[in-house]
């Protein structure tokens, strides 16, 4: 039996720099190239050197997540010939995203890393972009024209779910199917729809696992979460308070200006000034630009079409209005890392007794916003790179409005696409076994494995 050969350069038994490698017939198939958002100098990229030379035919862009892009210029370097391949969504939000991490990076690696890293200008980011070639949603292609038809590799875009463009990938071969599923997520949200799923059965799932461990907090529903956020937004603001939200700039602050504004309108939260801010606005044009994408519900929402006033400069952060009239602030990044808007705007929000701070999503425990969201009144407490601790006299609360599948979803995929094997990458190690404990309980016969990166696997199994 020929084999699919599979080898994680990153994102296995991880969460970060993410980058599939999959090897049928001598064909090559990269899918991502992400960057790890917490670790410095060379393990911050995938690991290249475990390709050959030349060895990347096809190059697969998921989605426009940093975990899952932002390594793309880097692997690019030694694998020149790739053809890369993404939704026109996916590719419009590259460029606002590589043009980011092109200025971050020299803040964040040594600057031996840095001399090395010769595709990120942003002349070489914008050729790259040039040369992507685009797939649609619901499309399916061929990567090996020249192939004789029995050997030809087809694959075709799903709907993921996660945030506009993201995609999950139908991979035919030599009579076997594989699906990768990509950062998916089944039930809709505000803005994007729910992931669609190949409706014949495959021989393999690879499957992220974000949301694998059983966590109550994970299991709320949206309508719950979203009663339960319009209460604490009605309570502040009335109170005459203001409330400090993090978001990520891609996917997180567009999905929550758009229900914000639905809970205004409807007067279920009272209207008051909506602040915004620089990447998230620039991303938001291209969630408008893209209104009748197959990943977008509410196709009428127009986000530049909603009041909101721009966050303001660093030097003039602690002097806006916002201090003085209720509103609520949507400043990136999510998880408050050391230098961000929201990590400022923390460190003077904390200390307003009839204020707030939401998170509405999940914090890494290394962040600076794992220590403010866990942080309770009473407190004193220091973050990042903060010298002196300040005291917590606002109120803090966390909410889940999760992109990622939740565990029952994750094992809704698996229940309908009945594979032989389970591929479990995109999680930490408690997630893993957790999740995959439950498929071997749900579905005995199946085979379930957890990567480790830079080691070679064989897919295809007789079980």
């Amino acid at each position: 039996m020929e084999q699919i050969q599979f080898l994680a350069l990153g994102g296995a038994r991880e969460i970060g720099a993410n980058a599939y490698f999959y090897k049928m017939g001598g064909y090559g198939l990269l899918v991502d190239a992400g960057l790890h958002p917490e670790k410095i100098g060379w393990d911050a990229f995938p690991k290249a050197q475990l390709l050959d030379p030349y060895s990347v035919n096809s190059f697969i862009i998921t989605h426009a997540h940093t975990d899952h892009l932002g390594g793309v210029p880097f692997l690019l370097q030694s694998q020149p010939q790739a053809r890369v391949i993404a939704t026109p969504e996916t590719t419009e939000i590259a460029r606002i995203m590589l043009s980011n991490s092109s200025s971050l990076l020299p803040r964040q690696h040594p600057q031996e890393v840095i001399d090395k890293l010769t595709f990120y200008s942003l002349e070489k980011i914008d050729e790259i972009l040039r040369n992507i070639e685009p797939r649609k949603i619901n499309n399916s292609f061929i990567l090996n024209d020249a192939a004789p038809q029995d050997q030809q590799i087809k694959v075709t875009f799903y709907k993921s779910g996660h945030i506009l463009g993201a995609v999950g990938l139908l991979i035919e071969h030599n009579g076997k199917r594989l699906f990768h599923t990509g950062d998916t997520s089944l039930h809709t949200q505000y803005l994007i729809g729910g992931a669609d799923l190949p409706d014949k059965q495959v021989d393999v799932v690879v499957s992220e696992s974000t949301n694998g461990k059983v966590d109550a907090y994970l299991s709320h529903s949206r309508e719950k979460e979203l009663v339960r956020l319009e209460a604490t937004l009605t309570r502040i603001l009335e109170g005459g308070g203001s409330v400090l939200i993090p978001v990520f700039a891609l996917g997180k602050m567009q999905e929550a200006l758009a229900m914000l504004w639905d809970g205004m309108r409807a007067k279920r939260i009272p209207t008051v000034d909506i602040y915004t801010g620089g990447m998230g606005r620039r991303i938001a044009d291209i969630y408008d630009k893209f209104a009748y994408s197959d990943s977008r519900l509410n196709h009428q929402e127009v986000l530049k079409d909603i009041p909101q006033f721009e966050v303001p400069r660093r030097e003039e952060l602690f002097s806006g209005k916002y201090f003085k009239t209720p509103s609520i602030v949507l400043a990136s990044s999510g998880m408050m890392q050391t230098g961000t808007s929201s990590y400022f705007l923390a460190q003077r929000w904390l200390r307003q007794k009839n204020f707030a701070i939401c998170f509405i999503g999940y914090t890494d425990p290394r962040t600076p916003g794992y220590v403010v969201s866990h942080a309770e009144k009473g407190q004193r407490i220091k973050f990042g790179s903060m010298k002196r601790e300040v005291p917590v006299r606002c109120e803090i609360e966390r909410f889940r409005f999760s992109a990622h599948a939740r565990r029952e979803e994750l094992l809704e995929i698996i229940n309908r696409l009945r594979p032989k094997h389970v591929v479990l990458t995109h999680g930490d190690i408690d997630a893993m076994n957790a999740f995959g404990e439950l498929i071997m309980e749900s579905f005995p016969g199946t085979k379930v494995s957890a990567p480790e990166n830079g080691k070679w696997y064989n897919l295809l199994t007789e079980n």
